[in-house]
C-alpha cells in the first residue's frame, strides 16, 4: 500500500449517476413519490398516479443531467468513499496486529491519542478560521493508517529476525564451498552455485533487515510527533499567517519517503492475508 498517498485515489472511477440514484435523499424522494401517487390515485384513479409517475421520472432525468456533474456532489461522494476505504483498511490492519497478540501494546494508546488530536482539529476547522484545509485533515486521518501499517511492518520484521538462523546458513555455505572445491561434475556444480547464490542473498537480506527496521521505527515515532506539533501550532496561533509555513512543513512530515514506502509495502505483502492485502491495495 502506498501509505503516503491520499486514500481517495480509488482504482475505479465511481458512477456518480448511480451514487445519485442510490443516495438517501433520492431514495426518500422515490418513496415520497410512490406514496403521493397512491394518495392521488384514490380521487383521480390510475391517471393521477401516472401523472405523478411521469413528473417523478422527468425530475429524475433533469437531476441526472446536472447533479452527477456537480463538483460539490462529486466531492461529497469521493469523501464518503475515501472514508469507507480508510475504515476497511484500519479494520484489516488492526485485526492482523491483534492476531499477533498486541492488545496491551503502548502503541494503542499512542494511536488513540493521535485520533483524539485529529478529531479536535477536524471539529475546530468547522467553526474557526485555521490554516488547515480539508485535504490537510484527510492527510491527518491517513496518518493513523500509516501508523498501523508501519507498526505491522515492524512486527513482521521482528518475527523475521527471530526466525533468521544465520549460523545455520553460514554452515551450509561452508559445506557448499567445500563441495565446490572438489570440482564436481558440471550439472552438480551448477546446482551448488545456485544454492550458494541463494544463501548469500538470504544473508544479505538479513543484514539489510536491521537497517530497514530502524527506518520503520523512526517513522513510527515521527508520525505521532508531527500530529502533536500540528495540534499545538493550531491551538496556540490558529489564525497566524506566520505559522502557515511551519504548519505545512509538519504536515509534509506525515508523508513517508519512497524508499520507506517500498519497505512497508513489502512487509505488508508478507504479513497480511490475501483478502486483507487486496483491500489495502485498493485504498492506494
Amino acid at each position: 500500500m502506498a501509505l503516503n498517498k491520499p486514500m481517495g485515489e480509488s482504482p475505479e472511477e465511481p458512477s456518480y449517476v448511480k451514487e445519485m440514484l442510490l443516495s438517501p435523499t433520492n431514495i426518500n424522494l422515490s418513496l415520497g413519490a410512490a406514496v403521493l401517487g397512491g394518495l392521488v390515485s384514490f380521487p383521480l384513479g390510475l391517471a393521477g398516479a401516472i401523472v405523478v409517475g411521469i413528473a417523478y421520472i422527468a425530475g429524475e432525468a433533469i437531476a441526472a443531467m446536472y447533479i452527477p456533474s456537480s463538483s460539490v456532489f462529486r466531492a461529497s461522494v469521493d469523501k464518503r468513499r475515501r472514508d469507507e476505504r480508510r475504515k476497511e483498511v484500519v479494520v484489516d490492519l488492526t485485526g492482523e496486529i491483534r492476531r499477533r497478540g498486541r492488545d496491551g501494546d503502548r502503541n494503542w494508546s499512542v494511536l488513540d491519542h493521535m485520533r483524539e488530536r485529529i478529531a479536535f482539529l477536524r471539529e475546530i476547522a468547522k467553526n474557526r478560521d485555521i490554516p488547515l484545509t480539508e485535504a490537510d485533515i484527510d492527510r491527518l486521518e491517513d496518518s493513523c493508517v500509516d501508523y498501523l501499517g508501519l507498526w505491522l511492518s515492524q512486527l513482521s520484521m521482528i518475527e523475521r529476525e527471530a526466525a533468521a538462523d544465520d549460523v545455520s546458513v553460514d554452515r551450509r555455505l561452508k559445506d557448499i564451498e567445500d563441495r565446490l572445491a572438489k570440482q564436481p561434475e558440471r550439472a552438480e556444480r551448477a546446482s551448488l552455485e545456485k544454492a550458494r547464490a541463494d544463501l548469500q542473498e538470504m544473508l544479505r537480506r538479513h543484514q539489510r533487515l536491521g537497517t530497514r527496521r530502524a527506518a520503520v521505527e523512526a517513522a513510527l515515532m515521527s508520525i505521532p510527533d508531527a500530529v502533536e506539533e500540528i495540534y499545538h501550532m493550531v491551538i496556540s496561533a490558529p489564525t497566524s499567517g506566520a505559522q502557515a509555513d511551519r504548519l505545512q512543513d509538519a504536515i509534509n512530515r506525515l508523508h513517508l519517503e519512497e524508499t520507506l514506502e517500498v519497505t512497508v509495502n513489502d512487509e505488508l505483502g508478507d504479513a497480511l492475508p490475501r483478502p486483507a492485502l487486496r483491500s489495502v491495495a485498493q485504498a492506494q
